[in-house]
Formats: C-alpha cells, sequence, structure tokens
C-alpha cells in the first residue's frame, strides 16, 4: 500500500469515528493521514476532533499549523477561526523563531510547528536542537497572553588544548626523521668516488664490449643512483625541517599544565600538513 492510499483509510477511519462520537480515536487516524500525505482537510477534521474531544490546546494548535501552512485556503481558514476563538483567549500562544535549522520540544514533547498554544500561569520549558548543540527557554504567562522569542544555535565547542603526548610523538617522529636523513646522506657521499673514477673512464672503450657495461655505461648508472638518493635526501631534509618546527611549536602550545578548555580562553592552535616534498604549520588564536 503507497503512501496516499494509506493517507486515505487513515482519513476514512478517523471519519468513521468521528461520526461514532470517538473523537479521540477520530483524532488519531485524522493525525495520521495527515503525518503520511499532508493536506489541509486532514488536518482541520483532526482539530474538530480534538476541540470535540475538550483538548482545546491541541486543537488550537492544530489550527494555528492550518492557519500558518494553507493562508491561501479560505474555506479551512474560515473553520479553524472558532477553534482559534476559543482556544486562544484561555491560553498563552508562543512563537518561536529559530537562528538555523532546528527541532522543537516543549516540555520534553517534539512539536512541529512553531507557533503553538501553552497552558496559562505554568513554566514551560522550550527547546531547540540544532547540529551543535541545543538552546532552551522558560515560557510563562497568563491567559489570552503572547510570548515571541529566538532560539540560536549554541557555538561549538573549542577543540581540547594540546596534550603532551603529542608533543612526545612529534619530537620521536622529528628524531627517527632526522636519523633517516642523516644516513641517507652519508649513503649519497658514498658513492661519489665510484662515479668520479668511472666518469674519468667513461671515454674508454670496455674490456668485453658484449658482456660488460662499458666506463661510458657504469658511469651513467652511477650517475643516475646518485641523483636518486640525492633527491631522496632533499625530500627527507624538507620533511625533517617541517617536523622540527611542528615540534617546536608544540612544545610551545602544549598544554603542559592543563590551561583552561573553557570556551572563552585565550588558546593558540596550530594546525600541521606534511606532503611528500614539503610540510606546513599554520597557527590561529583566540584573545
Amino acid at each position: 500500500m503507497d503512501e496516499r492510499a494509506q493517507a486515505a483509510d487513515a482519513y476514512d477511519r478517523g471519519t468513521a469515528a468521528y461520526l461514532s462520537q470517538e473523537y479521540e480515536r477520530a483524532a488519531h487516524w485524522f493525525e495520521r493521514a495527515y503525518r503520511t500525505v499532508p493536506t489541509a482537510a486532514a488536518l482541520l477534521q483532526a482539530a474538530r476532533s480534538h476541540a470535540r474531544a475538550g483538548d482545546w490546546i491541541r486543537a488550537g494548535n492544530l489550527a494555528l499549523e492550518l492557519r500558518d501552512r494553507y493562508p491561501n485556503d479560505a474555506s479551512a481558514n474560515e473553520a479553524a477561526a472558532p477553534i482559534l476563538a476559543r482556544a486562544e483567549p484561555a491560553n498563552v500562544r508562543v512563537h518561536v523563531d529559530c537562528l538555523g535549522t532546528c527541532t522543537l520540544e516543549l516540555d520534553g514533547a517534539l512539536i512541529r510547528h512553531q507557533t503553538f498554544l501553552v497552558a496559562p500561569d505554568v513554566e514551560h520549558v522550550v527547546r531547540a536542537a540544532f547540529d551543535s548543540g541545543e538552546a532552551s527557554a522558560d515560557v510563562q504567562g497568563p491567559p489570552g497572553g503572547s510570548k515571541r522569542f529566538t532560539l540560536e544555535a549554541p557555538a561549538p565547542p573549542p577543540p581540547p588544548p594540546i596534550p603532551r603526548w603529542a608533543f612526545y610523538s612529534s619530537l620521536g617522529s622529528t628524531v627517527v626523521l632526522g636519523a633517516v636523513t642523516v644516513w641517507s646522506g652519508i649513503d649519497a657521499n658514498r658513492g661519489v668516488n665510484a662515479y668520479e673514477s668511472a666518469a674519468r673512464n667513461a671515454r674508454s672503450p670496455g674490456i668485453n664490449g658484449l658482456a660488460s657495461p662499458t666506463p661510458a655505461e657504469q658511469a651513467q648508472t652511477l650517475l643516475d643512483e646518485g641523483q636518486r638518493k640525492e633527491r631522496r635526501t632533499n625530500i627527507l631534509i624538507g620533511v625533517t625541517a617541517s617536523m622540527a618546527v611542528t615540534t617546536a611549536a608544540l612544545g610551545v602550545f602544549t598544554n603542559w599544565k592543563g590551561e583552561s578548555r573553557e570556551r572563552n580562553a585565550r588558546r593558540l592552535e596550530p594546525s600541521v600538513g606534511v606532503a611528500r616534498k614539503a610540510g606546513g604549520l599554520t597557527i590561529k588564536g583566540r584573545f
């Protein structure tokens, strides 16, 4: 059964319950029909059913939603007007503006519309859930009163300060990279004498031209190998230097004494990036 068929079935069940004067049951089925496929007719019938059952706050809330969602449906708004005329003077009308996409709750129950009625002379809690957290407000007023307020998404929590283990990890990586860089430099220099000797004999004919490479070929092979080792060493030098700068920065900004993690605390936050041939350090702060 598709959604339209489900909505039609729920609407028919609501109609049957309404005609049988089972108004609470009728309201349940009309609201289900509206949730499945929203229509002004289902919303109006749900409001009427709640009014017949004596739940004027719920009836008024649905009538407010009908008025706001279907402003061009004159007949539906005309039918909802008597419900609002009865419900609003006895309760408090509340309108909530959210700065950002939010989900609203009233006293712990979800509400789908930003304008609604609450019982008078009683403190209510309206809560808005945002992606970055929650905001709430207390609402209370006399019968016939009106309240309007705005809820704003809270700022995301600040990142935690840099822990000491990050500095020690960076220091260890720097030491290891430094050792590898030294080894690579020594390895690259080790082949210089062999290449120079081969280069001096590059123009000599080979002793066995069929089985052995010529001196020129030997010199070229040693040159290619030396250049490869030199590139490797240069890359290691660049990465090691970047890691050394990063380690020094972490040493300055590490949370050695458990500094404040409050949102408004002053803090400098380094951000590290390492590529194949280079590295980078970005620092941002809050003052």
